[in-house]
């Protein structure tokens, strides 16, 4: 990565990413649709910076307070930031298949596919264990509802390793952010986005 990218969609949103012309500062403004992101930060930092900026933007607009984004967004962005540059996220796009296992916060989570009988006893689609660092997911399940399955449990396992309160295991709010992340994967080309010489 030399530059961020010039635009990125975020909530379906197109936001302008541009200098902020302050040293060492970064802001989201969405009255504007801007992120900013000082430019005298060596370019890992300013991927970090623009990462949490971004995880800002989608946790309130899956429905965390405003106080609470600000209390948890740099430790989520930095999961995520690390979910990104560590992982190939095509698969979210359909041009590959899932796979069989994806780094979060540096740990290798195992995706086992399968036909789980205790899913569907409690009629799931998946299910992430942090002690064993699985995902299990309904291998029966269509194609795009399957990459929504795995980027949902990929939600908890991100909200779980950002220590970030009980978050991980409100379903309601991992639901509705796991929609949004989908989205974001789905709607940008993050490849710019890994470290210098990949």
């Amino acid at each position: 990565m030399t530059e961020l990218p010039k635009k990125i969609i975020v909530n379906r949103i197109p936001y302008s990413v541009c200098n902020s012309n302050d040293p060492y500062s970064y802001e989201a403004d969405p009255g504007v649709q801007e992120i900013r992101v000082t430019q005298e930060a060596a370019p890992a930092r300013k991927r970090q910076y623009f990462m949490w900026e971004v995880t800002h933007l989608l946790l309130v607009s899956a429905g965390m307070s405003q106080k609470e984004a600000d209390r948890y967004h740099a430790g989520v962005g930095s999961v995520l930031n690390r979910l990104v540059i560590d992982n190939d996220m095509d698969f979210v796009k359909g041009r590959k298949p899932v796979p069989s296992m994806i780094w979060i916060n540096g740990l290798p989570y195992t995706i086992q596919q399968d036909i789980f009988k205790e899913l569907q006893d409690e009629d799931l689609g998946g299910r992430v264990t942090y002690d064993t660092l699985y995902i299990q997911i309904m291998e029966d399940l269509k194609p795009e509802i399957k990459s929504y399955v795995v980027v949902h449990e990929i939600t908890h396992a991100v909200l779980f390793e950002a220590n970030a309160g009980n978050y991980d295991s409100k379903e309601t709010f991992v639901e509705a952010l796991a929609w949004q992340l989908l989205y974001f994967l789905q709607d940008n080309d993050l490849s710019i986005l890994k470290p210098e010489g990949e």
